[in-house]
């Protein structure tokens, strides 16, 4: 073979080896072969996931590819998501089955609403297959709450027809779907569709038997997302019952007596059979009171002045008048259920008002050691710019201007918030002085804060805020009665 014939064949040799490392390769990257050559198959497990703001949703699914995956990626701008998952990377070698779960937290100050997500398959021979994920923010995780429901124990008394009255306001987030009465002794179950909106009022009646019998009673309130709540009460039909526990009451929204933190309706005193007295203080001339046996709503029970007989009281709801307060000062009221005998009175107190401003030794008896001026504060957690349980940061309380047996204090406060609390005067040193006062006393405690006690008595139970916004708390030294209550 001469000079030119090899120098011809140069460029054969070359298309040859070319051709060759082509064949071997086929149309795949990297050295891979082709199986079937076709493109991946991306299976997510939802086309559409409703969410909402500040909350994690997952894009799940089942990709598979004969010929091996490379990667997935996830794509939305306004979302700011940009996920490569690089499988050869994580693997080593391509796989052909992979289990598609990425978390995303999606943040709160995200405006819109829809967000299609991009979700692209890529194998080893570069080969895509796009799926797309719709995210919304219209999801709703919060169960619905009861505004006003009948209490835990309610009474019905017998009259000639005997009616149960169940009043109600059901409240969720975003939208309610039904309410749903049932007691199973009466073959009730009564569905009230809510409609979708936020709030639902309404008031239902159901003619009972007029015999002596308990029922078993749940309502539950449900939303678009099948959250619930359920309230189980014990409805009792009798006549008069010597009640363990009445209530006064100086509100005439329903909505006030479930709205505070606690004491609101007032604890009475039951003072024999069927008799109960409250003492109470009136703030404005005018004031309107009346009395419940449950502390939930003004209904099955209310009683106030009969406008047929104004020397005595009727238990009926509707008929009930409020007993006026003329003037602003202290009230001893008295009245029967049996009856329906009542006597109002005002009086002066005869204790003494703390001293506010009077000096307080720092080391008990000793007043060397220094003193400051007393002031009456709330010690414990969840009080604003208070520290935990310090009486030397505590939550300063303010004497009334002309009232000093009461004081007071107005806060904000943020749902959720976990309050607790003892009301004592305030110490530079952080020591717990006398005179303090807590909540309940004797050998049993509700666990409802409904009254104090001085130099004694339990813990508060632990309430929690359910609705951010303005609150106050009141507290009167000589009712030793307190309340925490939203004003906005």
């Amino acid at each position: 073979m001469n000079y030119h014939q090899i120098k011809l064949l140069r460029p054969v040799l070359l298309w040859t080896f070319l051709a060759t490392l082509f064949l071997s390769t086929g149309c795949s990257n990297n050295d891979f072969p082709n199986v079937d050559g076709k493109n991946p198959i991306v299976t997510l497990s939802t086309e559409h996931i409703q969410t909402e703001l500040g909350r994690q949703f997952t894009v799940a699914g089942k990709v598979t590819d004969n010929d091996g995956l490379r990667s997935i990626r996830l794509q939305n701008s306004d979302l700011s998501l940009d996920k490569t998952i690089d499988l050869l990377d994580i693997y080593g070698k391509p796989v052909n089955s992979y289990d598609l779960s990425y978390n995303y937290l999606t943040a709160t100050s995200l405006t819109g609403n829809s967000f299609p997500i991009k979700v692209t398959a890529t194998d080893v021979g570069g080969r895509t297959t796009d799926a797309t994920l719709l995210v919304t923010m219209d999801g709703d995780f919060t169960a619905p709450t009861f505004v006003t429901v009948p209490d835990t124990a309610i009474t019905v008394l017998i009259k000639s027809q005997t009616v149960l009255k169940v009043h109600f306001t059901a409240d969720d987030n975003k939208a309610l779907d039904y309410v749903k009465i049932v007691i199973p002794e009466l073959n009730i179950s009564d569905s009230i569709p809510a409609g979708g909106v936020k709030e639902l009022e309404t008031i239902k009646s159901y003619t009972l038997p007029s015999t002596a019998a308990k029922y078993k009673m749940t309502i539950t309130a449900a939303d678009k997302f099948a959250n619930k709540v359920i309230r189980n009460s014990t409805v009792s039909v009798s006549q008069m019952p010597d009640f363990a526990k009445m209530y006064l009451t100086d509100v005439t929204d329903v909505k006030q007596l479930t709205s505070d933190l606690f004491g609101v309706p007032m604890l009475m005193e039951h003072t024999g059979a069927y008799q109960y007295r409250a003492r109470y203080y009136s703030e404005a001339a005018n004031t309107k009171i009346r009395f419940i046996p449950q502390k939930t709503d003004f209904s099955p029970i209310c009683f106030g002045i009969n406008p047929d007989n104004v020397n005595t009281l009727t238990d009926v709801p509707e008929y009930s008048q409020p007993i006026v307060l003329p003037s602003k000062g202290y009230y001893v009221i008295t009245f029967n259920t049996q009856t329906g005998a009542y006597s109002l009175n005002s009086y002066v107190p005869t204790d003494t008002p703390v001293q506010i401003g009077s000096p307080l030794n720092l080391n008990g008896s000793n007043a060397n050691d220094g003193t400051i001026p007393l002031q009456l504060s709330l010690a414990g957690i969840g009080l604003p710019g208070a520290s935990n349980w310090s009486p030397s940061n505590p939550f300063v309380l303010t004497q009334d201007t002309d009232n000093k047996f009461l004081f007071y204090g107005q806060m904000d406060l943020t749902a959720g918030t976990k309050i607790q609390f003892t009301i004592t005067p305030k110490h530079s040193w952080g020591w717990w002085m006398q005179p303090f006062w807590r909540f309940e006393d004797g050998d049993t405690d509700s666990g409802e804060n409904e009254f104090n006690t001085l130099n004694g008595g339990h813990n508060m139970t632990t309430v929690t805020v359910t609705k951010s916004g303005k609150y106050m708390f009141k507290f009167d030294t000589h009712l030793l009665r307190s309340r925490l209550y939203p004003i906005q």
